[in-house]
């Protein structure tokens, strides 16, 4: 049976050569996002994890103003900072960004009221994560956009946090770039599925 899920899931790569010349529009771009977090699954339907979309001036902030800056300021040889800044840059030059949060007093409510699992509602807290990045990856994909996952937290949260105005308990967990696929990346090495799922019948 072919089914659209692991077609989708195929294509669904993690793709850096990106440009800002999407042939979708900013509304459904809009929409996909709030339609992932809206349907996701979390516990005890907590709706922990939480979303802001960057676009135009705002992602380019993030990744000129905000990322390059962060970093520029832990390495003092300019010589060592090229290969940092052309990555950045490489970010910079995708159309947006979605900042991935997860709401972290309601995670704190949960573990008072169910004590037994509080160290548990962590990792659920990142299970959560997890789906909604999926769901947003692969979305954008079978839309006809690329994106990469980053992880530039904590070193960028307060910075984040002033600039869009971002809730004390919303703690950042990652950075979804996306953008117009320019090129498509090398074929990843696989190893055996039948090594990482085993059946019992």
């Amino acid at each position: 049976m072919k089914l659209n899920t692991v077609e989708v899931l195929k294509k669904r790569r993690s793709y850096y050569n990106l440009d800002k010349n999407v042939d979708v529009s900013d509304e459904d771009i809009k929409n996909l996002v709030k339609d992932v977090f809206y349907y996701s699954p979390s516990p005890y339907n907590a709706q922990n994890s939480k979303a802001v979309i960057l676009l135009n001036k705002e992602h380019d902030y993030l990744w000129g103003n905000i990322v390059m800056e962060t970093l520029r300021s832990k390495v003092d040889d300019d010589s060592k900072f090229k290969r940092t800044e052309s990555k950045i840059n490489s970010f910079k030059n995708a159309y947006g960004t979605v900042l991935i949060f997860e709401d972290m007093d309601t995670i704190g409510e949960l573990q008072e009221k169910f004590p037994s699992y509080h160290d548990t509602f962590l990792e659920w807290s990142d299970h959560t994560s997890g789906i909604v990045t999926i769901g947003l990856w692969a979305g954008l994909r079978e839309m006809g956009i690329g994106a990469n996952l980053q992880h530039y937290n904590p070193l960028i949260d307060e910075d984040v946090r002033v600039k869009w105005d971002i809730p004390n308990n919303w703690k950042l967990k990652s950075q979804l770039v996306f953008g117009n696929i320019l090129e498509e990346p090398k074929e990843m090495k696989k190893v055996d599925i039948n090594e990482r799922v085993l059946i019992r019948e």
